[in-house]
């Protein structure tokens, strides 16, 4: 990797001091230009997805599916229509039939989003028939996406999704000393809205610690050119997104003072074969997920498994 990029990291110099010449940079600090070493970095970055399956291999065992005693485990699954492009038959088939998701015993599923092609009665009430298969054993809970309540907090999408689903798109739930936060990131542009904001701010003053929070979402909304962890990382979309997010200055700081271990899932990557299909990083301590399908490539989606408190997260490809 090194010597693959020493190359640009030269020619960057030369762009630089050149610049210095004419007046463009002020040689404030020595510095590589940003965009150019971004570009080369998601080039070369196979392997957001290789990379991120080898950390994840190394963070812990795959765990297993269990409901007794303090074990239990849940689905984590984004991007659930499937391949862009096709007509919508309800979630995508090779995961619903997925042998491992069947065989497991699921106490929750999480979709995190694009769930439907088009927002739509037809569209959602064969998803609705699709969730019947789970709910007998799993309670499914969705973090919707801009296919499902499309952008801002007023539209005809939302409209539609809310007559199907009910009037509350984002919400919490506790099981056992865990806590699940489920939001809705479509609301004010990727950024966290003030309700939901005030919603974790009510959780903090609980003065409750939580072992395990678990937080969902559809968008990336951690995401930022600010943090090199994240280069490489192609979401799906960036419909709607705000030049300006709050996440890392407004809601992080909540979150991390509400449990012990602090995990985020999202679910806006796998619709294109990018080989961002699966994201895994661990920054001071939290961990970053994104998951997704459609792509027909690298298709995956989380089993999580909570044994006696421990956190197992397992991949599924298929």
């Amino acid at each position: 990797m090194v010597k693959k990029l020493l190359p640009i990291i030269l020619l960057s110099g030369v762009f630089f001091l050149v610049g210095i010449l004419v007046g463009h940079y002020k040689p404030t600090a020595i510095q590589v230009p940003y965009l150019f070493l971004k570009e080369r970095l998601i080039n070369d970055s196979a392997n957001v997805y290789a990379d991120s399956v080898r950390r994840l291999n190394e963070r812990s065992q795959p765990g297993s599916c269990s409901r007794q005693g303090n074990s239990y485990s849940f689905f984590v699954a984004g991007h659930v229509y499937g391949t862009p492009g096709s007509e919508y038959e309800g979630i995508y088939k090779p995961f619903k039939n997925n042998k491992k998701l069947n065989e497991c015993s699921l106490l929750f599923g999480f979709l995190l989003g694009d769930t439907v092609v088009t927002a739509s009665n037809y569209e959602f009430g064969i998803l609705k028939d699709d969730l019947k298969s789970f709910e007998d054993n799993t309670k499914i809970y969705i973090a919707p996406g801009n296919h499902e309540v499309g952008v801002g907090s007023y539209n005809a999408k939302r409209d539609v999704y809310l007559e199907n689903f009910g009037e509350r798109t984002y919400q919490y739930l506790e099981y056992k000393n865990d806590l699940f936060i489920i939001l809705d990131t479509n609301i004010s542009n990727w950024n966290l809205s003030k309700d939901q904001v005030l919603m974790l701010k009510n959780l903090q003053s609980k003065q409750r610690k939580y072992e395990n929070v678990f937080i969902f979402s559809h968008q990336l909304f951690w995401i930022g050119e600010e943090n090199p962890s994240f280069l490489g990382l192609i979401p799906n979309s960036n419909e709607g997104r705000a030049k300006k997010l709050n996440f890392w200055k407004e809601v992080f700081p909540i979150t991390q003072s509400i449990g012990k271990n602090l995990f985020f899932f999202a679910g806006d990557v796998g619709a294109f074969n990018n080989k961002s299909e699966f994201f895994y990083r661990n920054i001071s301590e939290v961990e970053f997920f994104a998951t997704g399908m459609g792509g027909g490539k690298r298709d995956n989606f989380m089993l999580v498994h909570i044994e006696n408190e421990e956190v197992n997260i397992e991949l599924v490809e298929f």
